[in-house]
C-alpha cells in the first residue's frame, strides 16, 4: 500500500513541510498572543497529541482512498487528504493547553507600604 506522501505525489521533503505547516496553523488557530503561540508550539506534549490526533486523519483518509486511488487523479485525493485533515482546526487539548497558559493571580501585594489588589503574574 502506498504512503500518503506517494498518493498524493509529494516528495518526503514537501510532505514533512506540509505537516509542519499544518502544525504551525494550527497553534495560531488555538492560541491569542504570540507568547502563548510559543508555549504552545515548543510543548511536547501538545506535539504529540498532534501527531497522535493528525494520524487518526490520515488513517480516514487511507481508508476512504485505498479503494480508488488507482481510478482517481491526484487533484481529487489532495481534495480528501484536506478534508479528512481539515478536522483537526476543530479540536484541541483545552487541559494541554490550559496548563502552559494559565497564569496566576495574587490577591493583594504590598509594594512598598501601598496595597495593590489584583495583580497577575505570568508562571514563566
Amino acid at each position: 500500500m502506498p504512503t500518503t506522501n506517494q498518493k498524493l505525489q509529494m516528495s518526503t521533503q514537501d510532505y514533512e513541510n506540509m505537516l509542519l505547516g499544518s502544525y504551525v496553523r494550527w497553534c495560531e488557530s488555538v492560541t491569542v498572543d504570540a507568547r502563548e503561540y510559543q508555549k504552545v508550539f515548543a510543548n511536547a506534549k501538545i506535539n504529540k497529541w498532534y501527531i497522535a490526533e493528525y494520524a487518526k486523519c490520515e488513517t480516514e483518509f487511507n481508508l476512504l482512498t485505498q479503494r480508488y486511488e488507482k481510478s482517481i487523479t491526484t487533484d481529487d485525493l489532495k481534495r480528501c487528504y484536506n478534508n479528512c485533515t481539515y478536522k483537526m482546526f476543530n479540536q484541541k487539548p483545552s487541559i494541554l493547553i490550559q496548563e502552559i497558559t494559565t497564569t496566576s493571580t495574587i490577591d493583594s501585594l504590598k509594594f512598598y507600604g501601598t496595597k495593590n489588589s489584583s495583580l497577575t503574574f505570568n508562571l514563566n
